[in-house]
């Protein structure tokens, strides 16, 4: 099976379990994995109050995959999840629209260079043209420099080495490709699509760069242009799980439950050790009050997942749940 690059965001799902409002004081509690769901070693959470006036934001480290955030009182709260060679990701509660006294989250941490499981032959495919062009050394050795400063996170440094490639040769595609997803990072989609659609003028096919040119839409609100982006790849390879996933995740993000929920399905039955599609599924079916769908995604994870850390935290969500 061949692998590829890529960046993939919107990997996060705080599980929305309902329970009694018990106090003003909330806890939020979770576990930090990577997309295989083993724990992440040591990682370090800020919590950001929203507020009107200045303050300090506390942060805490933590181990062996599992956190505790004890005692906030606001209503509204954001935490940054951060780790050596992963992506940040961010959580936002609402404790005055949803009061829990315990919110429950897994976090998925995606490395910088992001090697995920596609279809064999989806990978990298380029045209003959590009096969067929000659990459000077000056240039081959900067984008490979890149990667090793991109695989650490420095993100800046690889930013460098990849624009030094393009300078020594602008149809770069591997450059300019990479260039893109690191925009993506920094949250700057308009200038991740200015790389990401001059690869797709040199290599129109490729899935990988299709995928983030639909997930850079996404970023910017154009749902209907990113749908339609997703489903030209799913039309292509129709049992790729990661375009069947994001369209799940943009007909969540429209409440768009029903048309969520198939499609989810499939990338769950297509890669039922994509932990995403698992997660949304959690989600979708809350949202349709199917609590025994939700259970048995929430069974599944933690049979796919085979920790007994996270066995135990599953246990304690599905006992709220219970609840």
């Amino acid at each position: 099976m061949n692998l590829t690059r890529a960046v993939f965001i919107f990997c996060v799902f705080g599980l929305q379990i309902d329970r009694v409002q018990a106090a003003t004081a909330h806890t939020i509690r979770g576990v930090v994995v990577t997309p295989d769901g083993i724990p992440v070693p040591e990682f370090t959470i800020t919590v950001r109050r929203e507020s009107q006036k200045p303050e300090l934001y506390p942060r805490k480290r933590y181990k062996n995959g599992e956190f505790t955030v004890r005692q906030l009182a606001g209503d509204k709260y954001q935490l940054r999840v951060s780790s050596p060679r992963y992506v940040t990701a961010r959580l936002d509660f609402d404790f005055k629209s949803h009061p829990r006294p315990t919110e429950y989250s897994i976090v998925v941490l995606h490395p910088y260079r992001n090697e995920t499981r596609v279809l064999k032959g989806a990978a990298d495919t380029v045209s003959v043209t590009a096969l067929q062009e000659k990459i000077p050394d000056e240039a081959r050795n900067a984008y490979l420099e890149g990667v090793e400063r991109h695989r650490e996170g420095q993100l800046a440094e690889a930013m460098m080495q990849y624009g030094k490639a393009l300078r020594v040769y602008p149809d770069y595609l591997p450059a300019l490709r990479d260039l893109g997803t690191i925009y993506i990072l920094y949250n700057q989609p308009q200038s991740a699509l200015t790389f990401l659609r001059r690869a797709q003028q040199i290599d129109e096919d490729n899935v990988v760069i299709s995928l983030n040119i639909a997930i850079a839409l996404t970023e910017q609100g154009d749902y209907a242009h990113a749908m339609k982006l997703f489903k030209r790849v799913l039309s292509r390879y129709p049992r790729l799980a990661l375009a069947l996933y994001h369209i799940a995740r943009l007909d969540y993000l429209q409440k768009k439950y029903n048309e969520a929920e198939n499609y989810v399905k499939q990338a769950r039955e297509t890669d039922p050790r994509l932990l995403e599609a698992s997660l949304l599924l959690v989600n979708i079916s809350l949202k349709e009050n199917k609590n025994d769908q939700a259970r048995e995604a929430l069974l599944q994870i933690r049979q796919t997942m085979e920790n007994k850390m996270i066995s135990s935290f599953i246990d304690e969500q599905l006992s709220a749940f219970g609840s």
